[in-house]
């Protein structure tokens, strides 16, 4: 018995050493954002006093059973950061949603990931984690009822408010 401990722990060392392939990346393309481009203008532009509170200021739309962020919702939050770095007394809450298919409790998971994932993008561009809330709600609140693509897209989102 002691040999056969012995053989099998020699064969795992061996394979656990084996070495695998690397795959080697011909090009890798990488885009730079400068976070303080723009800074100025943008402050001029939005100020809270020309946000509506208790309305949705940007919807993040996803793609089917990810959490995401697209390339195209970027400037937004980018614009979202700044806004919160220069009125800190508020108060930004993410709600995600999610479409019908998938299980009641697997939508509502999935929905915490998304808004989740906005909170940490925000927090990773400097906003305090203080003055973000966030909530998933699942398949529960739908922008469009329907059972199709074009309605299950929509509902793919997550939707930031300015709240006191």
């Amino acid at each position: 018995m002691k040999n056969i401990l012995i053989s099998l722990f020699s064969i795992f060392i061996i394979f656990a050493c084996s070495s695998t392939p690397i795959e080697k990346v011909d090009v890798q393309e990488t885009k730079t954002v400068d976070l303080t481009e723009n800074s100025q203008q943008m402050d001029n532009k939005v100020i809270m006093s020309d946000v509506g509170l208790g309305a949705a200021y940007i919807t993040v739309l996803f793609d089917y059973d990810d959490d995401t962020l697209k390339e195209e919702s970027l400037e937004e939050l980018f614009t979202i950061s700044r806004l919160m770095k220069a009125n800190s007394k508020y108060t930004l809450l993410v709600e995600g949603h999610a479409d019908e298919r998938g299980t009641r409790e697997y939508n509502l998971a999935l929905s915490e990931r998304r808004a989740k994932a906005v909170e940490d993008f925000l927090t990773a561009t400097g906003v305090s984690s203080f003055n973000i809330e966030v909530v998933g709600y699942g398949e529960e609140m739908p922008v469009d009822n329907s059972s199709n693509e074009t309605a299950w897209s929509k509902n793919r989102r997550a939707e930031l408010y300015f709240i006191k």
